[in-house]
């Protein structure tokens, strides 16, 4: 099911770039920046505000609907049959809220990014690349990639086990975009290749989640490099 929506979204994402060159999605372009913060702040809700919004939820939803497959499936095994649908659905409002925060940010981040391109004279998209690179192999993106595997301890009842569903939400909202918001810089510095690196960042993230736990440390690897192995692996057997 999610993933049959990562794709229904991907769908729309592609016939929205063709119909709607303008305000191409995450593009470090002033519209969108300035639509972006719009939404953020609730800040006058124009139309153009409205479909960067539209448009960012989309790309959230189409990026990490899959991701969020083993998070829930743990969630409903811990609720109550009566309040499994209850539950599935406050824990993806809170994920989904955490990214909407994010998302104006992330987006400007391009803009700073020009500007200290042109002082070091090196192209945004080699900076873009130094950062992810750098932060795919820290120690403290591997630890909170083994975080994204736990699940924490769930009430049963009442409002006490919303409010644990909602802090679930959040937390695993605030991990996943402090784990991939450095690699999501390269698609923002490279609009012309903007929806393809997008697409094929979502498959290669999604195969790191699928990987084990891994002890902290420095290593040096390409996703999904040394994430596909274990997961093809467990598939074989």
């Amino acid at each position: 099911m999610l993933l049959f929506a990562s794709l229904c979204c991907w769908l729309l994402l592609a016939a929205g770039s063709e119909g709607l060159p303008s305000v191409a999605l995450c593009s470090p372009s002033p519209t969108l920046v300035t639509a972006g913060a719009a939404f953020s702040t609730i800040y006058g809700l124009s139309a153009t505000a409205m479909l960067a919004a539209l448009f960012w939820i989309l790309m959230v939803a189409a990026m990490t609907a899959p991701q969020l497959a083993q998070p829930i499936s743990q969630l409903r095994l811990r609720s109550l049959v009566q309040r499994r649908g209850r539950s599935a659905g406050l824990f993806a409002a809170a994920y989904l809220l955490v990214w909407i925060a994010v998302g104006p940010i992330l987006l400007a981040v391009p803009n700073a990014m020009t500007v200290l391109a042109q002082a070091t004279a090196l192209p945004a998209f080699v900076i873009a690349v130094a950062i992810a690179v750098l932060w795919q192999a820290a120690p403290l993106r591997q630890g909170m990639l083994n975080r994204c595997h736990r699940v924490p301890n769930l009430s049963a009842f009442g409002a006490a086990a919303d409010r644990d569903c909602i802090r679930f939400g959040l937390t695993h909202g605030l991990l996943c975009t402090a784990i991939c918001a450095p690699a999501m810089l390269l698609p923002l510095t490279a609009p012309a290749f903007h929806l393809p690196l997008m697409f094929a960042l979502s498959v290669a993230l999604q195969l790191e989640r699928l990987a084990p736990p891994r002890p902290p440390r420095w290593t040096w690897r390409i996703l999904p490099g040394q994430a596909v192995v274990p997961v093809l692996f467990r598939w074989i057997r």
